[in-house]
């Protein structure tokens, strides 16, 4: 009698319909679709939607900025690339993302496990914006009628030619790199200007001996910078060895319309990213 009571209210439950959804809200659950490049579309031609997406390794990428650079940042004004490490880099080293960047790509992967100067420039970049991870390509780099080509740079609305000058006065605590109590840094810092070919730099100043505390330079660079919205700047502190490679003290990474004039403390972050607690530069910056 009970498997009887149960198997009739099992016949009478009502059978329930199925779940339907909105083509339009359905659509939005995948928002970009993998395919392969078949190749800059024509204009009138039909070409790759606005929702697919395409990965390149390093290697084609820089391939495609050198041979069709424009090309590239015409196809990056309405859809997605992917950049990632070449196969062979089974160290994990990294590529510079500047390249990239500056062929309008916005996905750039890295190996987010190795620090060094890439991943510093890369975390430099997404300072701004409030840090919040997005940051907006320049006008020209959204123009489906850009002309712009970072291998075959032309004048345009992106050439803005600006002097940057630092000076570099003094370090405060800059950190031991050797735990030997009686080790004493002879710390120097380098100025670079990552960004578009013409405008890569890089100036050092004299070696400071035994002095991390409070180390005095006053030395001051010129940068001539013609596409500034492309630009970032490197500061980085060493060790300097005479027997051996340098070690690194610390390092700040700002993009150039991010970087504030005058007087300025710059903290300098470690290897991993993280900031030392008292570790500054003290800088004198100008943009003209």
């Amino acid at each position: 009698m009970e498997d009887e009571a149960v198997r009739s209210r099992v016949q009478r439950k009502p059978r329930e319909d199925k779940l339907r959804l909105v083509k339009e809200l359905s659509d939005m659950v995948i928002y970009c679709k993998s395919v392969h490049f078949g190749g800059f579309s024509s204009p009138g031609t039909p070409g790759q939607a606005f929702y697919e997406m395409v990965s390149f390794s390093e290697n084609r990428a820089l391939r495609l900025l050198q041979e069709s650079g424009n090309s590239l940042v015409r196809h990056n004004v309405n859809h997605l690339s992917r950049i990632y490490p070449a196969g062979w880099r089974t160290d994990s080293s990294n590529y510079s993302p500047v390249e990239m960047w500056n062929g309008g790509c916005q996905i750039v992967a890295l190996n987010f496990q190795t620090p060094g100067p890439e991943m510093d420039v890369y975390q430099g970049r997404f300072q701004d914006n409030g840090a919040c991870g997005y940051v907006l390509k320049p006008a020209f780099l959204r123009d489906p009628n850009s002309t712009f080509n970072s291998r075959a740079l032309t004048q345009g609305p992106w050439w803005t030619r600006k002097r940057l000058t630092v000076r570099v006065i003094s370090g405060q605590q800059l950190p031991k790199v050797n735990k030997n109590k009686n080790s004493i840094v002879d710390p120097k810092v380098t100025v670079e200007i990552h960004g578009v070919g013409r405008d890569m730099a890089s100036r050092q100043t004299a070696v400071v001996t035994n002095n991390g505390f409070n180390p005095w330079w006053d030395t001051e660079f010129e940068f001539e910078v013609v596409v500034p919205e492309l630009a970032l700047v490197r500061f980085v502190v060493e060790d300097y060895d005479t027997s051996s490679k340098n070690d690194f003290i610390g390092q700040s990474t700002i993009p150039l319309s991010s970087l504030k004039q005058g007087y300025r403390h710059v903290h300098l972050l470690s290897k991993n990213g993280d900031q030392h607690p008292s570790a500054t530069l003290f800088v004198k910056v100008s943009l003209q």
